[in-house]
């Protein structure tokens, strides 16, 4: 058959029927191939590569969660998309996989992949452009212990096996194979062999791609991949990688010249340092970048914060210190409110009082209804003022909230901030706040950027909540970094319906 009209006839075939075991728990309900990497599934990576080459026919086999890979396939429309189930997935290997496709692959020239790889848009338009008709995609940048490797003589495949040591590998194979029709045929008869004859179901495609290359059956050719992005997703560790690759995080981050850090949860968790939170501030302080602290925690006064910071060998001051508490006080002071009840710690107490606006103590039968109640971080909260402050918005006082976090991380795991504290309140007086300071206002940052004349397209806010830090990113128009050092996990993320620009395990991972 010509090989230009073999390439326009040419087939896809996925295989992805594994469970992903070490992806657990991220892989419990669904199959690897729909676990997303920087927002978009494994198999869409695919997906789009074999649109990129105008292949439409694709194959794809399912096994564990099948029904799911058939719900996120059910409305494409522009690729021909045929499922085949395979009902033995967890005590067969992948050749079993491919012999399930017989019907549909052999003596057609086709592209063989696996399903847990992201995988730039290129690499199948790579493979079907080759004047070479069976093709193994490979990296030669590369030596993985965990990856296929490949021998090359003279131009051409002797032998692909994780066991080829380093000075005999020519490279990684990238999982992605070019059969042509003849190929196909001859690779067919081998696994029918394997399959019907030996009656093994347990063994990997590329022991029958190795036999038939040492038995000089079939030849093939290295396709060396050049830059393109490739990551084979096996556990979180590879995951993470994928993440970094595929996010174009190096080019953003370079351009860079303001970052807004959270603080609980990114730089430290409770009154434990995050490894390498010091080293990263340092660092970009050495780099003269603008940085400013923020938090949401109205427990504290800025003085208390600096030390904080500093007794962690972070340099901090009062001015690059930003509270939910800011905000608070600049409304009340605006509206000239002359006294509230604070549903919150000494050191809002003081800050309140230092701003000239009296607090009525728990207790002040004598006093003057408050103008408001003000529902901080209250880490010295008591039954008692709990009572009082029910009581009056029970008889008409609005509530003002500083910020709107549910919990506060600890080393220990979370505890209940002051979102759980408004929602007990709401439960029994029916009342929510009036307003809402701190994250994700975007009051927060605003009269920042215009003191300090910041270039929004330069700025990043480095944070570990969706609903506060990120939020905040976006309502502001500004880039945003998730770490996954407190609140959010990386087993969330793949549920967000809105992505944080990048997403890194914590602040040491930028480190440079």
């Amino acid at each position: 058959m010509n090989t230009l009209r073999e390439d326009k006839l040419m087939r896809g075939a996925i295989l992805a029927a594994g469970v992903g075991s070490r992806l657990r728990p991220l892989t419990n309900s669904k199959p690897k191939c729909l676990v997303k990497v920087c927002g978009k599934t494994l198999l869409d990576y695919q997906l789009d590569a074999y649109r990129k080459a105008d292949i439409k026919k694709i194959f794809i086999i399912a096994g564990y969660e099948a029904e799911k890979i058939i719900e996120h396939c059910k409305h494409i429309k522009d690729l021909d998309i045929t499922i085949v189930v395979s009902k033995e997935y967890e005590s067969t290997n992948n050749m079993y996989s491919l012999y399930l496709l017989k019907k549909h692959l052999k003596n057609h020239a086709f592209i063989l992949n696996n399903a847990d790889l992201a995988i730039d848009v290129d690499i199948i338009n790579k493979m079907v452009l080759s004047k070479n008709t069976d093709l193994i995609a490979v990296d030669t940048s590369q030596y993985n212990e965990e990856s296929m490797k490949i021998s090359v003589d003279n131009g051409t495949v002797t032998n692909i096996a994780k066991t080829i040591p380093e000075k005999e590998s020519y490279g990684c194979s990238v999982d992605y194979y070019k059969f042509s029709s003849e190929t196909s045929k001859k690779l067919y008869d081998h696994i029918d062999e394997v399959i019907e004859i030996e009656k093994d179901r347990n063994q990997w495609t590329e022991v029958a791609i190795q036999n038939l290359l040492k038995n000089r059956i079939i030849d093939m050719n290295p396709l060396e991949i050049g830059d393109i992005r490739w990551t084979e997703v096996d556990n979180y560790k590879d995951l993470e990688l994928a993440d970094y690759i595929f996010s174009d995080f190096d080019k953003t981050l370079s351009s860079i010249d303001t970052f807004f850090l959270d603080l609980d949860g990114t730089l430290y968790v409770g009154d434990e340092k995050i490894e390498g939170s010091d080293k990263f501030v340092t660092q970009l302080q050495k780099e003269n970048k603008n940085v400013y602290f923020l938090s949401n925690n109205s427990s504290k006064d800025k003085i208390q914060y600096v030390k904080k910071l500093q007794n962690m060998g972070i340099d901090a001051n009062e001015k690059n210190i930003i509270l939910s508490t800011d905000g608070l006080v600049h409304h009340l002071k605006k509206n000239e409110v002359k006294n509230v009840f604070v549903l919150g710690t000494k050191a809002l107490k003081r800050l309140i009082n230092e701003a000239g606006i009296s607090t009525i103590e728990e207790g002040d039968k004598n006093s003057t209804p408050p103008e408001f109640i003000v529902v901080g971080y209250d880490t010295e909260l008591t039954y008692k003022k709990l009572a009082q402050a029910c009581i009056y918005i029970n008889s008409g006082v609005d509530i003002l909230a500083t910020h709107p976090d549910v919990v506060c991380p600890t080393p220990n795991g979370p505890i209940p901030d002051i979102g759980s504290m408004l929602e007990m309140i709401r439960l029994t007086t029916n009342k929510n706040p009036v307003k809402i300071f701190g994250k994700p206002n975007k009051d927060m940052i605003e009269h920042i950027i215009k003191r300090d004349s910041l270039d929004k397209e330069k700025t990043v806010i480095i944070g570990d909540r969706m609903y506060t830090d990120l939020k905040l990113a976006k309502s502001s128009g500004i880039k945003s970094i998730l770490v996954l050092s407190g609140e959010t996990k990386r087993d969330h993320v793949e549920t967000l319906k809105v992505y944080p620009d990048f997403y890194v395990p914590s602040v040491n991972s930028l480190i440079t």
